[in-house]
């Protein structure tokens, strides 16, 4: 039953005539049966539109994951891992292992390389693991490298993980103005131009090995921007549309996986959020993920359709979150973590 209409006289409240009588009339209008019907129709739409997307984004959580259709090739599938020695990176390499992959690990640290490898080997026998020496902060082509190794693998190439990222330049938090021209290029070589290179060089193989995935990891950071690390979550926002526009081109260059994921070139990245590290060592309470937790709940995602997911749903409400409080509140909230985060860092060197 719509609400009654208004009838008063609005000629009795003297100066306030004037915004009565327009008051009135845009009540009354409001009132109306046409405006009524129009807003329980729109009203319905967004609730159902809402329910439609929490329900979906519950069910990315709940579905399985489509990791192992990559795992196809009879002389044996590989997973290339990029900053692969720790954190995130070694995470990643454990887990595939332990679903069936082969692994090669890329790293610029051939000792420690050598010997990640060894206690691998031995911790899974029936797998077969390599690795790859490449600077990626270099500007000499490192991706070159990594290509002529993957193309000497006695097997095939299904997954791609670019994981390789962060700030490695000390101090790791400063101001824009501060940081020097060398410690900006070195953070944009490694944390958007080389996966954007390796991608490059690679992507054929990946076409030609199909079913196949490139997996890029991004940083909530892409999302608000933050202080005191500028040219990272410059860079990390480059990594997030940088997947969305491959994801895109593989659907119009015919790439795209077909519903049982026989064929096709997937695309997904990863929103991360806080997470233990050589470089991160911050606890934000009930938000700080261990890096095995993030790794594995990043190929539990597969699958899901989107071209940006979260590791964890609490991730996904921390983004969500952020998203839609105020931008002052949220720029204000992200300045007092970093103010601090730079505070600590200062005490610590």
């Amino acid at each position: 039953m719509p609400p009654p209409k208004l009838d008063l006289d609005w000629k009795e409240y003297g100066p306030f005539s004037f915004p009565v009588f327009y008051g009135q009339k845009a009540y009354n209008a409001w009132a109306g049966d046409t405006i009524q019907l129009t807003a329980a129709v729109v009203g319905t739409a967004v609730v159902f539109s809402f329910l439609a997307r929490l329900g979906l984004s519950i069910w990315s959580y709940i579905k399985p994951s489509k990791l192992q259709v990559y795992c196809h090739s009879e002389t044996g599938s590989w997973a290339l891992v990029t900053g692969a020695s720790d954190g995130i990176g070694r995470a990643f390499v454990d887990e595939l292992l332990d679903r069936g992959f082969n692994v090669m690990l890329h790293g610029r640290n051939r000792e420690k390389l050598e010997r990640i490898t060894k206690a691998l080997a031995e911790q899974f026998p029936r797998r077969t693991i390599d690795f790859v020496v490449a600077d990626a902060s270099s500007l000499d082509h490192p991706e070159d490298a990594v290509v002529e190794k993957v193309q000497q693998l006695p097997g095939k190439l299904t997954v791609l993980v670019n994981n390789v990222g962060g700030v490695p330049t000390k101090p790791q938090y400063v101001s824009l103005h501060k940081i020097t021209a060398d410690s900006i290029d070195t953070q944009i070589n490694i944390n958007a131009r080389f996966p954007t290179q390796l991608i490059r060089a690679l992507l054929p193989t990946l076409q030609e090995n199909q079913p196949s995935i490139i997996l890029t990891c991004g940083s909530a950071g892409g999302i608000s921007g933050a202080p005191y690390i500028a040219t990272y979550t410059a860079t990390k926002a480059y990594v997030h549309n940088l997947t969305q526009s491959l994801k895109a081109e593989m659907v119009v260059e015919g790439f795209a996986p077909d519903k049982k994921y026989t064929k096709g070139v997937e695309v997904q990245g990863y929103i991360i959020g806080n997470t233990r590290s050589a470089q991160n060592t911050t606890e934000m309470p009930y938000f700080t993920a261990s890096a095995r937790e993030c790794a594995k709940g990043c190929l539990a995602r597969i699958g899901s359709g989107k071209a940006l997911e979260y590791p964890t749903w609490k991730v996904a409400m921390q983004i969500g979150l952020m998203v839609t409080l105020p931008e002052a509140v949220t720029r204000k909230a992200v300045a007092k973590e970093m103010i601090a985060r730079k505070t600590q860092a200062e005490k610590e060197e």
